[in-house]
């Protein structure tokens, strides 16, 4: 019998003969879930379909769960949002923003590629929107200290009661800038993977891994002062990370990508200033 080569998470764990195999996966070693290929298979297939392993052997028992929980890694588990129960939201939120940014790998890999876009958005908006009232009243504060520091020469026109009125006015419609913003940012990130070839899922699959890792990111604007900073850094690397592992592809296609999303955010930049210039030109020429 041919010996069978196991892989996890595209780790290759060696090769073993039937006897192991049948052994390791009664003690917990492997999983039914592991890939595994043999001589004369034409693709690796998950270690449950082999249906010819030998019986367990005698003096190996049943295996100790308790060790098993206690030696072996737990094995990772989709976003915690994707399985919140009614009245757990603050508890699920709170799970998948550490999930995402202690073990992004992994958690992007169990992540569904499908399901529909209704709940990442709401985890991408929700928690969005908390952290970016937060931001905004760090701002609201400056604001009122030294409003010139945000609002340049247009600060001499303003009252403080007109600082708070756009401050209180920009949190309300938060949310839905948030939302058209998060299909925008994805559709062009999906875009560049199209044209870089890295695409390997639809774009539903791309919307619901940005939507977690950009959510998870926004959090770093509850940091005073730095937070702010942090955060588009975070948003950019989350996002690498998450479109590689729910595309399985190669990283520098996402990164290829992600600078080509650059580029062109970089260009209506310049082409919005320009635009704004020629007619602040054309303005002072007219008087």
């Amino acid at each position: 019998m041919a010996l069978i080569h196991i892989n996890r998470n595209r780790e290759n764990l060696g090769t073993f003969d039937d006897q192991d195999v049948a052994d390791g996966l009664r003690s917990g070693r492997f999983l039914a879930t592991d890939l595994a290929w043999r001589e004369p298979m034409a693709s690796w297939q998950p270690l449950s379909t082999f249906s010819d392993l030998p019986e367990v052997s005698e003096e190996l028992g049943m295996p100790d769960q308790e060790l098993i929980e206690g030696v072996l890694p737990k094995a990772p588990v989709e976003p915690a949002w994707e399985r919140a129960e009614p009245g757990e939201g603050i508890q699920a939120a709170v799970a998948t923003v550490k999930q995402v940014f202690t073990t992004p790998v992994m958690t992007f890999q169990k992540m569904p590629v499908s399901g529909g876009y209704w709940r990442p958005l709401i985890f991408y908006t929700l928690v969005s929107w908390a952290s970016g009232l937060m931001a905004l009243i760090y701002q609201l504060v400056v604001a009122l200290i030294n409003p010139a520091l945000l609002f340049g020469e247009a600060s001499k026109d303003l009252t403080p009661v007109m600082i708070i009125f756009i401050t209180v006015a920009t949190g309300v419609f938060l949310p839905l800038f948030l939302v058209i913003g998060s299909f925008l940012w994805a559709g062009l990130f999906h875009l560049g993977l199209l044209l870089t070839g890295g695409a390997t899922k639809p774009f539903e699959a791309s919307y619901r891994a940005m939507a977690y890792a950009c959510g998870t990111a926004a959090v770093l604007q509850i940091i005073p002062l730095c937070g702010g900073y942090l955060y588009p850094i975070a948003n950019l690397v989350y996002s690498v990370i998450a479109l590689k592992e729910v595309h399985r592809t190669d990283l520098w296609r996402v990164i290829l990508a992600a600078g080509l999303l650059l580029l062109v955010c970089c260009g209506l930049v310049m082409f919005v200033i320009t635009v704004a210039g020629a007619a602040a030109l054309g303005s002072g020429l007219a008087e």
